[in-house]
Formats: C-alpha cells, structure tokens, sequence
C-alpha cells in the first residue's frame, strides 16, 4: 500500500486476501442507547474516527464500530476502508466489479449504518472520502452528519411503527 503524499493504494488480490484473511484492524465502541448518542453524534462517532485514522497514518485496513444498544433494536455505525461500496462481509462479490485483480485501486473511507427499520434493507453504505484525504479531516463531518441522520431515521421509523 502507499501512503505518503500520495493517494492510499492497494492491489485488488491483495484487499480480497486480506479481508478473507482477516489481515485488518476492527475496533468495537459500545453505547447503550441511542437517546445519548443522539445528543453528542460527534463525540460519539469520534474514537470511530481517530482509529481510522490512526489505521490509515499506518497504512493498515480497517474497521471501526460504534454498537448502540443490543437484540433486535442493535444498532452498528461503522466505517471501513475499501476499494468499492461492499462491506467486509461481502467479500466474495469484491472480484465481481474489478477485471483486472492485479490493478493498484485507491482506498476508500466507507460509512455504514446497520439497524432495523433504518429504510427497507437496514443498511446503508456510502462513500466518504479517499483514505488519504480523510486522515488529513477531509469527510469526517460527513461521519457525524452520517450518523445522526441514520440514527434520527431509525428512531423515526420505530414511533411510526408503534403507531400502527
């Protein structure tokens, strides 16, 4: 992988084996209810933040996870490096998407949110930023924003279906 002051690259084999291998840095946060994530989203989501950028700073792969409550109403804000909009656990459709798997692609800083009733799948992914801009600040208000929009959506969701 390279670093530097270049853009954080890695062979596309070499994301797959290391991700099936497990060869990357996870790193769990737990809260217990979302009510007192909600009222400092930034605080909550910056030790998610700070060892993802401490894994980049040593050009590790990572995933970093903030786990709200437990059960069925669990709820998983994370951010992971990858190299297209899959999570690690959809390793296996990672060589799907790329013809050549010896091509160097950048690293990608993902957001996912993980809960029930977030929309119709409970999940979501979206991309932040390139890995090497995001150590130097470059997305990580997206993470907050990010965040409390999956988790005001989730409380949201769950009144309207109490409701009915």
């Amino acid at each position: 992988m390279l670093l530097g002051s270049e853009v954080m690259q890695i062979k596309v084999k070499d994301f797959i084996e290391k991700i099936e291998n497990q060869a990357y840095r996870h790193e769990t946060i737990l809260a217990d209810k979302e009510e007192d994530v909600l009222q400092n989203v930034d605080q909550a989501v910056f030790p998610l933040i700070d060892k993802m950028v401490d894994a980049i700073s040593k050009e590790e792969l990572a995933e970093t996870e903030l786990v709200i409550g437990d059960g069925e109403d669990r709820i998983s804000i994370m951010l992971e490096t990858g190299i297209i909009n899959l999570p690690f656990e959809n390793i296996k459709r990672v060589d799907n998407f790329f013809d050549d798997l010896e091509a160097e692609v950048p690293v990608i800083v993902y957001f996912i949110a993980k809960g029930r009733l977030l929309n119709e799948s409970d999940f979501k992914i979206m991309r932040v930023s390139p890995a090497s801009e995001f150590i130097k600040d470059h997305g990580q208000k997206t993470v907050a924003l990010a965040a409390s929009d999956a988790l005001n959506r989730i409380l949201a969701n769950r009144e309207s279906a109490k409701e009915e």
